[in-house]
């Protein structure tokens, strides 16, 4: 019994240092650049609440707050109702410098998920890129002459950029030839691997016909200069299959409950990965990091999408948005942030939790 609870409060303990991480690191970009643009940041808070304690250099106090997850910076003029025209505040700043100060914590998330994969991909950390592993003996893989770290580059044409996309072909295809360009110590080769079916069953417990190969997925360490070039390549394939997902969701033609993971969700998904091992934990921290920084870009207000948006109907028309205008837009975007946070909730309690 004492075990696991200790199990269960180390945990916790992690996923909160891992989310809360990210999220911090999300509002150090607001206060670097913030800085870097003249601005004053009177506060720079890790995690949110009352105080535990805090210290002040300059005009900045730094503050470790009771609520562990992410922070906060406060700037000075950055609350319209306050402002005193003074040269070093939020709002005396030129527009240019505001999108930047705004934009600086989104982007931040998206380098982080950058050098996540880099790490990943430059240790070789296996389950990401189509890379062989083991190959079982007397199967449709052996046969064609597959080897240990064979990158497969592409089926019948189509590029295969991660595992998963390799995978989802072979699997529609079983007793049907495909021909594969896999890579081996450099050198382009063609395979030809018929798919044996095999009958499994799927999550809604119905059996089915699948193809495999005889195959599972292995890595090997690449040179920095590669390892970073895969990891931005597969950073702009996660962030356009994102993207699709979220039209795919607007026009209904897929449900949320199978596309859409809220903070309960994700701090479920962070405890069991983090038994998987370092690999999955960076993977799974890369995704997260992307996707706060992709979410925090939707133009609703009080996120920093909602503030770039009035930053650019302010460049366009030359004057702010009006503050009556603005607190309304806030009170609108808290919210359907809110309804979104118990609407995800529920989905979360019911997919991870609820049999």
């Amino acid at each position: 019994m004492l075990g696991t609870i200790i199990d269960f409060i180390v945990r916790g303990i992690t996923v909160v240092l891992l989310f809360g991480g990210l999220i911090l690191v999300h509002e150090w970009g607001h206060f670097l650049v913030a800085r870097m643009c003249g601005v004053r940041v009177l506060r720079f808070s890790i995690g949110f609440g009352p105080k535990i304690f805090g210290w002040k250099r300059g005009d900045t106090e730094y503050w470790l707050a009771w609520v562990p997850l992410g922070g906060y910076v406060k700037m000075a003029g950055e609350d319209p109702t306050n402002v005193e025209g003074q040269p070093w505040e939020y709002a005396a700043k030129a527009v240019w410098q505001r999108f930047l100060i705004v934009f600086a914590g989104p982007l931040t998330n998206f380098i982080i998920a950058l050098l996540l994969l880099w790490v990943f991909f430059a240790k070789g950390y296996p389950g990401i890129l189509p890379v062989v592993g083991e190959v079982v003996d007397d199967r449709p893989a052996y046969h064609a002459g597959f080897q240990p770290e064979d990158r497969v580059v592409s089926i019948d044409g189509e590029r295969t950029l991660t595992w998963d996309s390799m995978t989802s072909i072979i699997r529609v295809n079983s007793d049907k030839p495909l021909t594969m360009q896999v890579s081996r110590d450099g050198e382009l080769m063609s395979m030809t691997v018929t798919p044996e079916g095999e009958i499994v069953e799927g999550p809604d417990g119905e059996e089915k016909t699948v193809g495999l190969i005889g195959v599972t997925a292995g890595g090997y360490p690449m040179q920095i200069v590669p390892a970073f070039a895969t990891s931005a390549e597969m950073l702009g394939h996660w962030t356009v299959e994102t993207l699709k997902v979220l039209g795919s969701l607007a026009t209904g033609k897929r449900n949320a409950k199978e596309a859409v993971t809220g903070p309960i969700g994700i701090a479920h998904l962070t405890a069991r990965t983090v038994d998987a091992g370092v690999g999955p934990v960076l993977i799974l921290m890369a995704l997260i990091s992307l996707s706060l920084a992709i979410f925090n870009c939707f133009p609703i207000p009080v996120l920093d999408g909602g503030h770039l948006f009035f930053l650019i109907i302010e460049a366009i028309k030359g004057s702010p948005v009006s503050l009556k205008i603005q607190e309304r837009a806030a009170m609108v975007g808290m919210v359907m942030l809110i309804s979104l946070a118990i609407f995800v909730s529920i989905m979360d309690v019911s997919r991870f939790f609820v049999n």
